[in-house]
């Protein structure tokens, strides 16, 4: 691979300017010379393949991608590594549609609607609005980006840990409103997520909880090995005791267009979904998991028909995928603009920055501002690019869903359980998704809400160090909870969404 990409050759040496128009004359030139858009393409397509995979995604395609990259010159390597980062986002909800399967844990809310749309026979329809949404948000993120690189610092900063702990704290309290079943069952699920979170080491203290002497729980239950158990080898379970296909309805190629249709219909959605991702991504650690699950979780709240949420909303779907890449545009801005990683890929991509002799923060922008735009313009090009793939392929890709169990069924738990496995080279892990498979399976038996768990997975340890951080900077002093006026408007969102149930009680008993 290092030769593909070293043959090809070229291109501008790094230069030094703080100039803007300067700049992205030099980003221009960069980007469109033929030869880098052929790396583009190559880096793009490796992205969109590494996303299909469980257990591969983002970062560790973007850590096999750095030393291949190494030979070449530091503008061209970082703009493989961005389009390599827009081509994975989308291509792990092509899984999580086909097959119930999230290629990264940030598409894991798009299985909640992606696959009982595909149980629908259309499935051409999700990855229509999926690739459509994709590409818009990455396109609204990027954007943002660059209108917001005078003020890039300052927005970097407004998040404190106090704000961050509310932030996760309103997710969590989304739980008792949002997913489907009794507010008790769902509380019950999200309990068992935060018991799951807090195992391991605590991030502030280093004292060992939970662990029973087991070394392999030190570092806490592993997010992706869980998710792919919770749902990909849970409904594989499923699959095979109740039909012969994934879809029993004959798959509708025509509902590629009714999906990208969709996307514009539903605008409002759209538009909301992508700035929350946005948001949620320029705060450093909260990551394309937390803007998913919390995009998703508005548009639900926000739906005229919320319950048909989680049974086959094309919104579900618009909301996760477009939040999933236009967080991509919002983590470069402290990764960019700081040197704190947004996300994880974006903490890979740090790396990638130092070993290419290039230092993010202040400086960047005014040393290397060329770079900046080579990533913006690259992000842009492979998030098209992987939708067109995306959309010209659906007509293929939806035939999996015509395949027999007995065939399915042992490709997606041996591709998923080798997913759980290369994550960290653990055989363990491979223990711990067969084990949440089969409680994946009995929770949906007895309509326990596996959102719930995940959304408290996710959100629990972000709540709990963000809490012991701002306690440390205030040295114990409690006010620290709502002397600041993000922290106080974060409380009274958490407020509103606490009284909605009683709000909805209310209504229905008057009806």
């Amino acid at each position: 691979m290092t030769e593909l990409f070293t043959a090809i050759d070229l291109l501008l040496p790094l230069q030094q300017t703080g100039d803007p128009t300067e700049a992205i004359r030099i980003a221009i030139d960069t980007v469109l010379t033929p030869r880098n858009l052929v790396y583009i393409l190559l880096a793009t397509l490796l992205g969109l393949v590494a996303g299909m995979f469980p257990g591969l995604g983002g970062p560790v395609a973007l850590a096999l991608l750095i030393p291949i990259t190494y030979p070449l010159p530091a503008n061209v390597a970082l703009m493989i590594l961005a389009a390599n980062l827009g081509g994975t986002a989308f291509g792990g909800s092509i899984t999580a549609i086909l097959l119930n399967t999230p290629g990264d844990a940030p598409n894991a809310a798009t299985v909640f609607d992606g696959y009982p749309l595909t149980r629908q026979g259309r499935a051409g329809e999700a990855i229509g609005a999926s690739a459509t949404a994709s590409a818009l948000g990455a396109i609204l993120g990027v954007i943002l980006l660059v209108a917001t690189i005078p003020f890039i610092r300052q927005l970097s900063v407004a998040f404190h840990s106090v704000d961050i702990f509310w932030l996760a704290l309103l997710g969590l309290a989304t739980i008792a409103v949002v997913t489907r079943g009794s507010v008790i069952s769902d509380l019950i699920a999200g309990g068992f997520g935060l018991i799951l979170a807090f195992h391991g080491l605590n991030p502030v203290t280093g004292s060992a909880r939970f662990t029973w002497d087991f070394d392999y729980l030190l570092s806490g239950v592993p997010l992706v090995p869980l998710i792919i158990g919770v749902f990909a080898i849970a409904e594989m379970i499923k699959l095979m005791g109740e039909r012969s296909t994934i879809s029993q309805e004959e798959p509708d190629i025509k509902g590629v267009l009714v999906g990208v249709k969709s996307v514009f219909r539903n605008w409002k959605v759209f538009l909301r979904s992508s700035s929350l991702g946005w948001i949620i991504g320029t705060v450093p650690g909260a990551g394309g998991t937390v803007a998913n699950f919390l995009a998703y979780l508005q548009a639900k709240q926000t739906d005229p028909d919320p319950d048909s949420f989680g049974k086959g909303n094309i919104n579900g779907v618009i909301a996760s995928e477009a939040a999933n890449d236009a967080k991509d545009g919002g983590s470069m801005v402290p990764t960019l603009g700081l040197g704190i990683p947004g996300s994880a890929s974006t903490a890979v991509l740090i790396g990638a920055f130092v070993i290419n002799g290039v230092s993010p923060g202040p400086l960047l922008f005014r040393e290397n501002l060329q770079i900046v735009f080579i990533i913006v313009f690259a992000l842009i090009i492979s998030n098209v690019l992987t939708s067109i793939v995306g959309l010209a392929s659906a007509k293929y890709l939806i035939k999996v869903t015509q395949i027999n169990v007995t065939t399915l069924v042992p490709i997606v738990v041996i591709v998923g359980l080798i997913g759980s496995f290369v994550i960290r080279g653990q055989f363990s892990d491979v223990l711990l998704t067969v084990g949440f498979g089969v409680i994946g399976f009995f929770m949906v038996k007895f309509g326990l809400s596996r959102v719930a768990l995940i959304v408290a997975l996710v959100l629990g340890p972000l709540a709990e160090q963000n809490f012991h951080r701002a306690f440390q900077i205030s040295r114990g002093d409690p006010s620290i909870l709502y002397n600041r006026p993000l922290s106080l408007l974060l409380i009274l969102g958490i407020v509103l969404v606490l009284a909605i149930p009683l709000y909805r009680s209310r209504r229905a008993s008057r009806t």
